[in-house]
């Protein structure tokens, strides 16, 4: 029988599951924060499932600095996200 290999999104999910307690003991507003990092890394979710490594958490890390970095260079060239409001 073959093994299944969890698809980027199912990664992102066991990820963010398993980090839970990390999360619960954040304050409200950086619990908000740390949903919006994970939402993040949804836009990369292929490239996290494609990734291969061992530990899955450096592929999110990675997709979130990708994300975040887009934003500082929108924010650097005067530009605003459209979905902001």
């Amino acid at each position: 029988m073959e093994k299944t290999i969890p698809s980027g999104t199912q990664i992102i999910k066991l990820s963010k599951n398993e980090l839970s307690l990390f999360r619960k003991a954040l304050r409200k507003e950086d619990k908000k924060i740390f949903d919006r990092l994970f939402s993040y890394a949804k836009f990369h979710s292929q490239a996290v499932g494609n990734s291969g490594s061992i530990n899955p958490v450096e592929s999110i890390i990675f997709s979130i600095l990708i994300e975040m970095e887009k934003e500082i260079q929108e924010l650097k060239n005067g530009k605003k996200k459209a979905s902001d409001p």
